[in-house]
């Protein structure tokens, strides 16, 4: 089963990453849809491949939050799919806000538009 990541995908939440796959290593831009940032800005993807799982990465600099995705890509009834669960760490908030808000974790699935 041969995919092809190169380019746009969209997730439930119409958040988008514009990908380049070289060999195994994943690059390109993240933008979200939920949160603080604007649509309009712009995050570094970074990350990998093995076969058909990924993982990546992306650094959501000034807002103080990291977010890293692992998941696998396949062929289902729909056309080409990448499933992930994903998990989000904040710096942001008092004491116990940071704790209670501190990882956040959910699940996303990204198709071609």
């Amino acid at each position: 089963m041969k995919i092809n990541l190169n380019g746009k995908w969209r997730n439930q939440y119409n958040s988008e990453m514009d990908l380049a796959v070289t060999e195994n290593r994943v690059s390109g831009t993240f933008q979200t849809a939920i949160g603080q940032p604007r649509f309009e800005e712009k995050f570094e993807i970074i990350g990998k491949i093995n076969a058909n799982v990924i993982v990546f990465m992306v650094d959501f600099e000034k807002y103080g939050s990291l977010a890293s995705w692992t998941g696998r890509f396949e062929i289902d009834e729909i056309g080409p799919v990448i499933h992930t669960m994903w998990h989000l760490s904040q710096s942001e908030g008092g004491e116990e806000e940071q704790l209670a808000k501190a990882i956040l974790t959910g699940v996303g699935t990204f198709r071609k538009p």
